[in-house]
């Protein structure tokens, strides 16, 4: 495609752009409709990545878990990575993943079974999946919301081998950032959405201005790919088919659109922390066109590229971020001739997280440790008063009183969050 219109495609309506990409994409053939999966089908056969790409952008997506066990592994580029590491010497965080593994359920779908034997197998299945890629790779840490983005992976492969594929991949290249022994980066990359903000949304940007509202609402969007947040299996795999062949920081863009969607109701918010912070986090689960929000995330990031960002708001990621580095190190990865990982990422040679500095190696881990656990009890917090708002509705309860209850927690969370230094 030239520049001129490359630049003529930007300008257009986000309507237009989202007609013109979903609809006239190989749709016909000799004056007949092929059908979407049939396309697939043969995108996945012919081995053709950039049609499967447009076909993860536009409209359904892959459709069914069928479709995905064969699209995904083209995608996630599987085998292109030899393993690493001693898989019998445990990884300190396994701890935590037994804790978080009982805790997770599996989402609505009609294409498995949900009852609790289906779940107690695919939670051990999970387990061996998360604790296979720390293992395989120990200079990563685990985070909350990992497990919940790997049991996408579980659900729709149906089996451990393809599945640690996919996670390994996924830890690796796109959210490696968030698996580093803090969540700095991904803090850094929520104010990159709230310079975004301004840029598509100048009066929300400013009323999360006004109230000093942080950008922590986002960040179980952001750490699970927005599974944390929805119920549909459909609709996590449906955002999950674009996700895998976008660069790491497309979540942010996703996140972006999530909001702009829902501009007007934002906007008439009441002017009030505690209101304005938990309704934004239920935002997830008032989109019903993720394909809209799917294809303006798409355009977002072609106007307002993340080093736009980073230039415009001042705000600059390491150069070993995973975004700073998804375009060198993806390129390469081919599995007729799978690479250590060492050889695109040598940081890793001594065992440490390409992110970790001379000063954070000779930090106090215990420090760390107690950092991490605030930031836990933020979200636990967050939570709880979210849940004191439902339950005074469900009962009918004075809004004064739902308000006082969620107010005073968040509150002590926002506390927690000036120490955090999460603040926008």
């Amino acid at each position: 495609m030239s520049n001129s219109s490359q630049a003529s495609e930007q300008r257009q309506p986000q309507s237009i752009r989202h007609t013109a990409t979903d609809e006239s994409y190989g749709q016909e053939r000799y004056g007949r409709r092929i059908p979407r999966a049939k396309r697939i089908s043969q995108a996945i056969q012919n081995r053709d990545l950039t049609a499967l790409k447009q076909l993860a952008r536009t409209g359904s997506g892959f459709q069914t878990i069928r479709l995905r066990r064969r699209a995904w592994p083209l995608l996630l580029n599987f085998r292109s990575l030899l393993d690493a590491g001693d898989r019998s010497a445990a990884h300190p965080d396994e701890g935590q993943v037994a804790l978080d593994i009982p805790r997770t359920g599996l989402p609505k779908s009609v294409e498995y079974r949900t009852d609790s034997d289906a779940t107690k197998r695919r939670q051990e299945q999970l387990k061996t999946v998360v604790t296979s890629v720390l293992r395989t790779y120990p200079w990563l840490s685990y985070y909350q919301g990992f497990h919940e983005l790997t049991m996408t992976y579980v659900s729709v492969f149906g089996s451990s081998r393809p599945a640690i594929e996919a996670a390994k991949m996924t830890a690796v290249f796109l959210v490696r950032d968030s698996m580093s022994s803090d969540l700095d980066n991904v803090l850094q990359q929520l104010r990159l959405l709230y310079v975004l903000l301004k840029m598509i949304s100048p009066e929300i940007h400013d009323l999360l201005t006004e109230l000093d509202v942080p950008a922590f609402f986002a960040i179980s969007w952001v750490l699970t790919w927005f599974a944390h947040d929805l119920n549909e299996f459909g609709t996590i795999c449906r955002i999950y088919d674009f996700l895998i062949t976008m660069p790491p920081m497309q979540v942010v863009y996703m996140a972006a659109a999530v909001i702009k969607r829902n501009e007007n109701a934002v906007l008439a918010y009441e002017r009030d922390f505690a209101v304005v912070h938990t309704q934004l986090s239920k935002l997830p689960g008032s989109i019903v066109d993720w394909a809209a929000v799917i294809d303006d995330s798409y355009y977002m990031q072609i106007d307002y590229p993340p080093t736009k960002l980073q230039h415009i708001g001042k705000c600059y990621l390491p150069n070993m971020s995973a975004i700073s580095t998804y375009e060198s190190t993806w390129k390469r990865l081919d599995p007729a001739r799978p690479l250590a990982v060492e050889s695109l990422l040598p940081q890793v040679r001594n065992g440490r997280h390409p992110l970790a500095t001379a000063a954070a190696a000779s930090s106090d881990v215990a420090g760390e440790k107690r950092k991490g656990n605030r930031m836990a009890g933020v979200m636990d917090l967050t939570n709880t008063a979210q849940k004191a708002r439902n339950l005074a509705a469900e009962h009918k309860w004075s809004l004064v009183v739902a308000t006082v209850a969620s107010a005073t927690m968040l509150m002590y969370a926002w506390l927690m969050m000036q120490q955090l230094q999460l603040h926008p």
